[in-house]
């Protein structure tokens, strides 16, 4: 009795196996063209009640007053080069809040500066590309603790609706008289859920 059952069910396998087979001989594109594709129209890409999350290497380098800006060299040792973890929520299509904290390879504390902004982007539909501008504040950690408000520019790049390539960068202004102005450059990937 138990060898007729094993027996059964192995046939029954086998035929369900060659069903599926036939299949995947007639259509071989379909068979995994759907796996890693995440397919939406153009203008659902960038959509309101969005979360995404934000992982980039950084560079953060002081600034002696906004005038100053294009004298920044990276290349320098002027600045510190890290990475940057952040969460963004889109309520409305077009507005949403963000928040970021950047580490340094400077052998201080882990966390340098932790970042809250309000964030107004204008997606390019059909291009999968959507300029930003974000404002706000936050409070510097290292190399002093501080307060300071901060403004940038950026611009991200989706194929599709849940990953993206974005790079901004945003100018710290202290709020603490003696202290230097800052400059941080961000460029890496956003994943929205």
């Amino acid at each position: 009795m138990k060898r007729t059952v094993i027996a059964t069910t192995t046939a029954l396998m086998l035929t369900a196996g060659m069903a599926r087979a036939v299949h995947v001989w007639e259509d071989p594109g379909a068979w995994g063209s759907g796996i890693f594709v995440y397919n939406v129209p153009p203008d659902a890409r960038y959509t309101a009640n969005e979360l995404s999350l934000d992982l980039s290497g950084s560079y953060i380098a002081g600034e002696r007053h906004l005038t100053k800006l294009f004298e920044t060299d990276i290349r320098g040792h002027r600045g510190e080069w890290g990475g940057n973890a952040g969460l963004n929520y889109f309520f409305a299509r077009n507005l949403g809040i963000g928040g970021n904290i950047n580490m340094s390879a400077n052998g201080g504390k882990f966390v340098d500066q932790a970042l809250g902004n309000v964030i107004l982007r204008v997606p390019l539909d059909p291009t999968g590309l959507s300029p930003y501008i974000f404002g706000g504040g936050g409070r510097g950690f290292d190399p002093s603790w501080e307060w300071f408000a901060d403004g940038g520019v950026g611009l991200e790049y989706r194929p599709n609706a849940t990953t993206g390539i974005f790079t901004d960068a945003a100018y710290m202004f202290h709020l603490k008289d003696g202290s230097s102005d800052r400059l941080l450059l961000r460029a890496g990937l956003r994943l929205a859920f």
